[in-house]
């Protein structure tokens, strides 16, 4: 890796003055969506009705709200054991504090049934057999980093507010989640998260292929549903860069290709590589510390976007396509 850094940053020290480029590849995904179902989507507060329970009759309280919260609520409210636990998580104080802060940041949820209902539409659009619920549940996890953000029930959608506060209360420092984690949470996040769920769910056909071109057009075609159901998303949300690592990505694509390219790295599974190329963190050090992480994504991105641009193809033909090899080629991919 040592010497794999020393050619990248000689490549570098000779491109600093290179002009600024463009986001050239932004595909235009303007389509009539907004009389496709779902029509409305209802979103229901689940957080806010546990901790609304008065806890000297909780047993009581979550069997009125039991019904209309089945999907967190579905095994036996008369087990002790579970009652417990709920009521230990509804008094604890850390738990109760992320709800204070959720309730101030979602206090008008119409912005965020806006957005929801949108990419919905969107997807509806490209596929119009399958149906997403329209039920949208809000809960605090208690910042749980085992489970998703958003979820997908067959009976609804599940959204963990408490990793949308925009570090509000300076929370995340609080629990010591990393910044470069933390840019990412949020509220314009949740659309984009929304939709990556949902790609997780119908559209991934879970490629076995594993050299670093084969992740690149994977992340790539993952990349481009997302923008696709939210085509008005910025490429910094998309991508869950600062705004200054996103220029930075802009400016030297090129060069992060020609580095990919000349190392012979295209085809490499090395586990050092793709740590370089895919690894999540505050920055990539093989490159500069101001490079953001995942740059293999990022190009990824660039090629299906050049694919699509360069070929009449729907996005439902590019999802199933899975010769990576075709794609890769007839994208015409050559960055400035």
């Amino acid at each position: 890796m040592k010497q794999l850094t020393i050619i990248l940053c000689l490549i570098f020290s000779l491109t600093l003055a290179s002009c600024q480029k463009t986001n050239s590849h932004k595909t235009k995904l303007n389509i009539h969506y907004k009389n496709l179902d779902p029509q409305n989507i209802e979103i229901k507060n689940y957080a806010d009705a546990l901790f609304s329970i008065d806890t000297l009759n909780f047993t009581e309280g979550l069997k009125s709200i039991q019904e209309e919260y089945h999907i967190f609520l579905d095994g036996n409210i008369d087990d002790p054991n579970a009652v417990g636990f709920l009521k230990s998580f509804a008094t604890d104080t850390f738990c109760i504090r992320l709800n204070d802060i959720a309730k101030n940041k979602f206090i008008d949820t119409k912005k965020l049934n806006k957005e929801i209902k949108s990419a919905c539409q969107h997807f509806k659009y490209y596929y119009p057999k399958i149906n997403i619920p329209n039920t949208v549940y809000l809960y605090i996890s208690g910042i749980d980093y085992e489970m998703p953000a958003i979820m997908l029930h067959n009976n609804g959608i599940v959204i963990s507010m408490d990793f949308y506060l925009d570090n509000d209360d300076k929370i995340y420092d609080y629990v010591g989640m990393p910044r470069f984690r933390s840019l990412r949470c949020q509220p314009e996040y949740i659309s984009r998260d929304l939709s990556e769920s949902i790609y997780s769910s119908y559209i991934d056909n879970n490629n076995s292929q594993k050299d670093v071109l084969s992740e690149m057009i994977n992340a790539g075609k993952r990349l481009y549903f997302i923008e696709a159901m939210n085509p008005n998303l910025p490429d910094s949300v998309l991508m869950g860069y600062s705004s200054k690592q996103m220029a930075w990505a802009n400016n030297f694509e090129g060069d992060v290709w020609a580095s990919i390219v000349g190392n012979n790295m295209l085809y490499s599974n090395s586990v050092d590589i793709f740590r370089t190329l895919f690894g999540d963190g505050p920055f990539t050090q093989a490159y500069s510390n101001e490079a953001p992480a995942r740059l293999g994504e990022y190009i990824g991105l660039q090629i299906i976007r050049s694919y699509m641009n360069n070929n009449d193809i729907s996005l439902k033909d590019l999802m199933n396509n899975n010769d990576l090899q075709q794609i890769f080629q007839e994208s015409q991919y050559k960055p400035k």
